[in-house]
């Protein structure tokens, strides 16, 4: 996998119930990350969203994001379930409108030319064994005075084409990714950035010569060529974490026999589930979030209208 930059971890925020929680840095929670969409008025300008699971709003009934400051300390922004918008057709995803102060606060907002769509998977041949990371909370050791999130690494295992019966038996699409989840992660942004090295058929779309004759290669011409025939991809967002995979494995005494009252405890397979970018997409574009940003927009126009020019001409 390529060094990633230091900078995009500033895209995680964390998730508390209350807002003492929050302050305390209590062991317990979730994660989330920023996703930033123009707007359509004023270009150079954006709408700053929170995104994390549902279920994370759902049972925080009183959610509290927790964002670095550029002072070293924190900033706690107190919300309510009411306040964030669920995805239209029930995925497992919410979004909340932010603003924070750009002078006062340290954060990255991901721009939606990162999100991956359907485009991107079929034009970069994106599919199993290609590399993947999440940023989120690790609660064992996370930063109690300052977010301090934490990296896993991993591949992606199965594409989003079987879906995963969720706790309330709803279908829920997902890509499945062998990233060692722990409680914890749910709401982090997990990312593709593979180097994996280039097939024929992404040889041929990047315009790669495959050297299938003439002189065979060697010394700096051969390390050129294997350097040209290494793809990048990405960092693109895959997607958002919101579960991980269990089985149910019978407890057992010293001597491995199983207990007569069939007792059995969750072993996490490290399989996550993750619900694909382009789902995310779909919620900012949503009927609801486009037409407040249309209302923000328009407050803003109105605002620059209002506004006089300190001169006595």
């Amino acid at each position: 996998m390529p060094r990633i930059s230091d900078q995009l971890t500033g895209c995680a925020l964390y998730i508390y119930a209350s807002m003492q929680d929050a302050r305390d840095g209590a062991n317990q929670g979730a994660s989330g990350f920023l996703v930033g969409v123009q707007s359509q008025t004023f270009p150079d300008l954006s709408f700053t969203y929170a995104v994390t699971n549902w279920h994370v709003v759902r049972k925080a009934k009183t959610p509290v994001i927790r964002m670095n400051r550029r002072d070293g300390g924190i900033e706690c922004f107190p919300t309510t379930a009411a306040e964030w918008t669920q995805h239209p057709d029930g995925d497992d995803i919410a979004a909340f409108q932010i603003n924070p102060d750009v002078e006062r606060m340290r954060f990255v907002s991901l721009a939606a030319r990162m999100l991956l769509t359907h485009e991107l998977v079929a034009h970069e041949d994106i599919g199993i064994g290609d590399d993947v990371f999440m940023i989120g909370r690790f609660i064992n050791h996370e930063g109690k005075e300052r977010n301090a999130p934490a990296l896993r690494f991993g591949n992606i295992a199965m594409m989003a084409t079987e879906k995963i019966v969720t706790e309330y038996g709803t279908e829920q699409e997902s890509f499945l990714v062998e990233v060692r989840s722990l409680p914890g992660y749910s709401g982090s942004a997990v990312f593709l950035y593979s180097s994996a090295p280039m097939n024929d058929m992404s040889r041929m779309r990047a315009g790669t010569p495959m050297n299938t004759s003439g002189p065979p290669l060697s010394g700096v011409a051969l390390q050129d060529a294997a350097m040209k025939q290494m793809s990048p991809k990405g960092p693109y967002l895959l997607g958002i974490d919101w579960c991980h995979l269990n089985n149910q494995i019978m407890v057992r005494d010293r001597d491995g026999k199983e207990l007569k009252e069939g007792w059995t405890v969750r072993e996490n397979t490290g399989m996550a589930g993750v619900i694909p970018a382009w789902k995310i997409q779909e919620l900012l574009c949503s009927d609801e979030l486009t037409e407040r940003r249309r209302l923000g927009d328009q407050q803003l126009a109105d605002a620059a209208k209002r506004v006089s020019l300190d001169d006595s001409y």
